[in-house]
């Protein structure tokens, strides 16, 4: 069986885990720009520089409990016109 290594961020009073910051940017790009959109997952991976399977894994992150990687994550943010940092400013981290 494999063991789960958890990580912790300190800064200051603020601790989480890096579950924690998975299911937040999923949840967030799930919620925000998956769910509110009006394109179909397909039109979503495309307009976002990713594949549709990666779509529907973030849509269903609470099933799977989907990884995001940090190049998916800068290739949604390039074509939201977003820096890495100021997405993080969105999700409060």
């Amino acid at each position: 069986m494999r063991n789960i290594v958890r990580m912790f961020f300190y800064d200051n009073d603020f601790i989480c885990s890096v579950r924690d910051i998975y299911d937040t940017i999923c949840e967030y790009i799930s919620d925000k720009w998956i769910g509110q959109s009006n394109e179909s997952l397909r039109s979503f991976a495309t307009n976002h520089d990713i594949d549709e399977k990666t779509v529907r894994q973030i849509e269903q992150w609470k099933k799977k409990r989907y990884k995001i990687t940090i190049g998916t994550l800068e290739k949604i943010c390039k074509a939201r016109d977003l820096t890495i940092e100021k997405f993080f400013k969105l999700i409060n981290r």
